[in-house]
């Protein structure tokens, strides 16, 4: 069991970015313990949760001038890129890659979480950012792109 597995083993100290880490590690086990024949699906829905979660990362480090943004969006990019090749291979029959992808997704998510999202947190925490909103946008279903940036505008404007 990979540390960030463990219930309350590792918190950002931010509830809406806990949420988004416990939702992703959720649905990456469902792919661990899908069957071949619902592999797909399962992959397919942890490739729209990572792109939610990573796009909405994203927006807050440009709101908040976060210093680690380009390299932080580089590693989201990349890894998404990498996922959306899953999906492909999923749709292929290729589902031993798949599950092989999903082992290194989690080995890269925990140093990722322990990094990169760290710094993250200790930046918002730091900024005029409001994680009261964001946690209330958090409890509601994914934000779209004209909310989110609302509420870069609503962080810039402070």
């Amino acid at each position: 069991m990979a540390a960030l597995d463990r219930p309350g083993a590792f918190s950002l100290g931010l509830p809406f970015m806990d949420r988004a880490r416990e939702e992703f590690l959720d649905l990456l086990t469902l792919v661990d313990k899908a069957d071949n024949a619902r592999l797909p699906a399962a992959w397919q829905d942890l490739v729209v949760c990572a792109a939610e979660n990573f796009a909405r990362e994203d927006v807050w480090m440009r709101a908040t001038g976060h210093a680690s943004r380009k390299d932080h969006e580089i590693q989201h990019r990349l890894v998404l890129g990498v996922i959306r090749e899953g999906a492909l291979q999923a749709g292929e029959g290729r589902l031993l890659q798949v599950r092989e992808m999903a082992r290194q997704l989690r080995a890269w998510y925990e140093k990722h979480v322990q990094t990169m999202d760290t710094a993250l947190a200790r930046h918002l925490r730091g900024t005029p950012f409001e994680p009261a909103n964001a946690d209330e946008r958090a409890k509601t279903s994914p934000p779209v792109w004209s909310e989110m940036l609302e509420a870069v505008e609503h962080v810039a404007s402070h």
